[in-house]
């Protein structure tokens, strides 16, 4: 009877558990995307120089931040994300699973002042996270306010 019961209890908190869990890692991985680009907004701020966080760089579901140098040479070279200059970050990789969508855009340009353009698109640009079947946006104004919407 007991182990019945036992099972019973595992066969219905099984389920809720991973939807939890799935969750959890849809809000972390979004959330990290969020920092990320704050964090690059704060760089270009205090060095009032420009940068750029580049999408699927160097790799599909990853981004990093890269210092705009001013020479088209290496800010336009196809290597530029394998290339990594002083005051680059390191990439951010996605956990297995995760994937996002930045619909034309290759990334957001951030200016010494903490204005953001989108290379590809137009600003507001909106980020679609997902998980699963689970989906949460982040919406990035010019002024490089992010706002979150609730996992869909």
């Amino acid at each position: 009877m007991v182990l019945g019961l036992i099972g019973v209890a595992s066969a219905i908190a099984l389920p809720v558990f991973m939807e939890s869990n799935a969750r959890s890692t849809l809000w972390t991985a979004s959330e990290n995307v969020g920092a990320s680009i704050r964090q690059a907004r704060l760089k270009a701020i205090t060095q009032n120089s420009p940068f750029q966080v580049r999408f699927a760089c160097p790799a599909a579901n990853q981004l990093r931040t890269l210092v705009i140098t001013g020479d088209p040479d290496i800010d336009d070279d196809d290597n530029r994300c394998t290339n990594p200059q002083d005051g680059d970050s390191a990439p951010l990789e996605l956990p297995t699973g995760v994937a996002y969508t930045t619909g034309d855009a290759t990334g957001l340009n951030i200016a010494g002042r903490g204005i953001f353009t989108a290379v590809g698109d137009a600003i507001p640009l909106t980020i679609s996270v997902t998980y699963g079947a689970n989906t949460r946006t982040l919406t990035v104004s010019a002024t490089g306010q992010i706002t979150f919407s609730a996992i869909e």
